[in-house]
């Protein structure tokens, strides 16, 4: 695959304007690590980064403060309290000025303890920012029920600003359809999208993206088998939050998250291979990536 016959782009990239400054290309906050996996919101952090945004903030808890900030200089840090014991969020952590920011990314490797359940609550019920979910912030959702069968009953808003990114295994917690019934899944994100209004990325060979409409699936047409490694889900958390946060609408910049990414990993693929690329490979790619698909063939998303 050369940058010349990359799959048609499904959205347009945003633009900057000639007077932009770092403020206007997005200000964005990422939430999440834990003791032993500071990596995984650092890979969230540097990716948005590298897709366009202005500012990117990652609030951690106090364990992994200094580690998260050595990851890349271009990352700001908030330490949040922590479990001294654990290294995981304090029951009695507490959200940063949510209205300093665009959009908003939680989940990535900050454990299911209490201090993670109050934060996830917090993002779900006190803010209507564009805000990404993924890997244990989907896992609290899942065991706190906050996706009620009932829409009036579930800690989410109405307001469509709510994207969902689970692997098989997240999912099959979400809806109790197994990992194994791929289609049944999909049918089940399909139900959670339309009665809560909200965008879900099933993850897979190939990823679909379900959104409210009915019939609202579309299928990613890029990426491989390569990017079954660890920190890849990481990365995509912190491409859409990016995409959100330089004003892309939820569903557009799902699609356009998804197709980056995978794009990213496919370049990956063909230069390092299916089997030895790793997830800092698709960050190395994500240029590549964003370049190559400026000049495909674009059709606007629905």
């Amino acid at each position: 695959m050369s940058e010349q016959t990359v799959p048609p782009c499904p959205a347009s990239l945003p633009q900057r304007r000639s007077d932009a400054n770092k403020g206007s290309c997005g200000r964005v906050l990422l939430i999440g690590g834990s003791r032993g996996m500071a990596g995984s919101i650092s890979l969230s952090a540097v990716a948005a980064l590298r897709s366009g945004s202005g500012l990117v903030s990652a609030a951690v808890p106090d364990a992994i403060l200094e580690t998260v900030a050595g990851f890349h200089p271009g990352v700001m840090t908030i330490p949040l309290a922590d479990n001294q014991t654990t290294g995981t969020f304090a029951a009695t952590a507490q959200l940063p000025d949510l209205s300093a920011y665009d959009a908003i990314g939680i989940g990535p490797g900050m454990q299911t303890g209490t201090g993670s359940v109050r934060l996830i609550t917090a993002i779900l019920s006190q803010t209507q920012l564009p805000r990404v979910i993924d890997a244990d912030g989907l896992n609290v959702i899942a065991a706190q029920n906050l996706l009620a069968a009932d829409p009036q009953d579930a800690t989410v808003d109405q307001q469509r600003t709510l994207i969902l990114t689970p692997h098989p295994g997240e999912l099959a917690r979400l809806t109790g359809i197994p990992a194994t019934d791929r289609a049944a899944q999909i049918d089940a994100a399909q139900r959670l999208a339309t009665q809560h209004g909200l965008t879900v990325v099933v993850k897979g060979g190939p990823t679909v993206i379900v959104t409210p409409q009915q019939a609202g699936r579309s299928t990613n047409p890029t990426g491989n088998p390569g990017m079954a490694t660890a920190g890849s889900g990481d990365v995509l958390t912190g491409v859409i939050t990016s995409l959100l946060g330089q004003g892309m609408p939820t569903e557009a910049a799902a699609k356009l998250g998804v197709y980056l990414h995978g794009l990213a990993g496919d370049f990956a693929a063909r230069k390092h291979g299916q089997a030895s690329m790793i997830c800092t490979d698709l960050l190395d790619s994500l240029s590549q990536s964003i370049q190559a698909s400026e000049s495909a063939t674009s059709s606007p998303s629905p």
